[in-house]
C-alpha cells in the first residue's frame, strides 16, 4: 500500500497504526520530503464492502485446514484448545 502526502504529493511512510475496530485502523503517516514538506497526518484504513462472497463460509475453510494437519500438529491443537 503506497501511502501520498496530501499535501505535496510525495510518498508518506507510515509510523503507527492504531486499530479502531476488527475493519477500521487509523495509518499515522510522516511525508518523506522532509526538507519541503514534512507534513504529519492520519488516514483511516477501512473495509468498505465486498465485490464476490467468499467460495466457502469460514467453518469449511477450518475444517479444510484441520483436516490437512499431519497427526502431531492435529494433537497438538486439540490439546491447545481442549487441554
Amino acid at each position: 500500500m503506497r501511502i501520498i502526502c496530501p499535501h505535496c504529493r510525495a510518498k508518506a511512510l507510515i509510523t503507527s497504526t492504531n486499530q479502531l475496530s476488527d475493519m477500521v485502523k487509523d495509518l499515522y503517516c510522516t511525508c518523506t520530503n522532509s526538507r519541503e514538506c514534512g507534513a504529519s497526518f492520519v488516514f483511516t484504513l477501512a473495509y468498505k464492502h465486498g465485490l464476490n462472497p467468499p467460495q466457502k463460509t469460514n467453518l469449511q475453510i477450518v475444517a479444510a485446514l484441520v483436516t490437512n494437519l499431519n497427526p502431531a500438529d492435529k494433537r497438538r491443537l486439540q490439546q491447545d484448545l481442549f487441554g
